[in-house]
């Protein structure tokens, strides 16, 4: 959209004016109110996609789809794959920076066209259950108005197509789950399921947080076991294992790099076999750092 430009809406019954500074200040709070703040954000950063990595990536790349925070993103060759999954972090960081918060955690590249896996088969029939529902819901007049009125504050055609489709689906979806007994989040104001106390982005952002807290305690006392954690933070089993990994492949990624401090390769070889700090000999550093020389760390893991 260009700055200065002018665009025409109803207030009431009086027809008046919106300059962009005011458009930019009420269509962020209105979809946020909403819930939908998150996705309109993600699917504009889709939509920019060219500008946001630059022309070069673009030709050889394309976003599909965000799941959870993920983004799916299609290659045309595996050598553009593995070019791209080195860069990953600052392919993220672009794109967080563009949508203004952290909305993509990670970036699962492909060659070629996305495989169906056994999970996305899955995920694909449950979606389709809840398109076939979504079908009986009936928006009114008044719902359909509130839609079209948030859409047409975008200026670009097909994002505007784009944002008045979820508004229609996302009103109603919400009105499915009331019809489903669904409460309110324990955070905000989304609705879940009455068996969950969280709905699923509150889920992964509460996920996150955890994760980082683990892989905090980790970095200040490697040798910690499970158990010995435990004491300090409650996590699940599979949750340590996860934050251990993904510390353990950012040090050898900086080791291998040699971008690494002397720290870093002290926690690594902490880490990796138990030894507290008193008990790490040169010869245990050794035989830890060429283990991991020996291997390829290219990007880090989903966590």
């Amino acid at each position: 959209m260009e700055t200065g430009k002018i665009l025409y809406c109803y207030c009431g019954k009086r027809k008046g004016v919106l300059s962009m500074n005011q458009l930019r200040d009420i269509l962020p709070s209105t979809l946020q109110n909403l819930g939908l703040a998150k996705r309109y954000n993600t699917e504009s950063a889709i939509l920019h996609w060219p500008e946001i990595v630059g022309k070069d990536i673009a030709v050889h790349a394309v976003p599909t789809s965000v799941q959870r925070g993920t983004l799916l993103i299609a290659v045309n060759n595996s050598v553009w794959c593995h070019h791209l999954s080195m860069m990953k972090e600052e392919i993220i960081y672009k794109l967080n920076a563009f949508i203004g918060e952290k909305a993509i955690i990670d970036i699962r590249f492909q060659a070629g066209y996305l495989k169906k896996d056994k999970n996305t088969n899955q995920d694909e029939e449950k979606l389709e259950t809840i398109n076939q529902k979504l079908r009986f819901i009936q928006l009114d007049e008044s719902e359909l108005q509130q839609a079209s009125d948030l859409a047409k504050h975008t200026a670009e055609t097909k994002l505007r197509q784009k944002i008045f489709k979820i508004i229609k689906k996302h009103l109603a979806f919400k009105k499915l789950k009331k019809l489903n007994n669904w409460h309110k989040c324990a955070t905000c104001e989304s609705l879940c399921p009455k068996e969950l106390t969280y709905c699923s982005v509150c889920s992964l952002e509460n996920r996150e947080v955890k994760l980082s807290n683990i892989r905090q305690l980790l970095t200040e006392a490697p040798w910690l076991t499970y158990a010995e954690l435990c004491k300090y933070l409650e996590c699940l089993p599979e949750e340590f294992i996860r934050a251990k990994t993904a510390l353990t492949v950012f040090l050898a990624n900086e080791i291998n790099s040699g971008r690494s401090e002397n720290l870093q390769v002290l926690t690594l070889v902490m880490l990796v076999t138990g030894a507290k700090p008193e008990d790490v000999t040169e010869n245990l550093t050794k035989k830890t750092l060429d283990k991991f020389r020996r291997k390829s760390y290219v990007s880090t893991p989903r966590i």
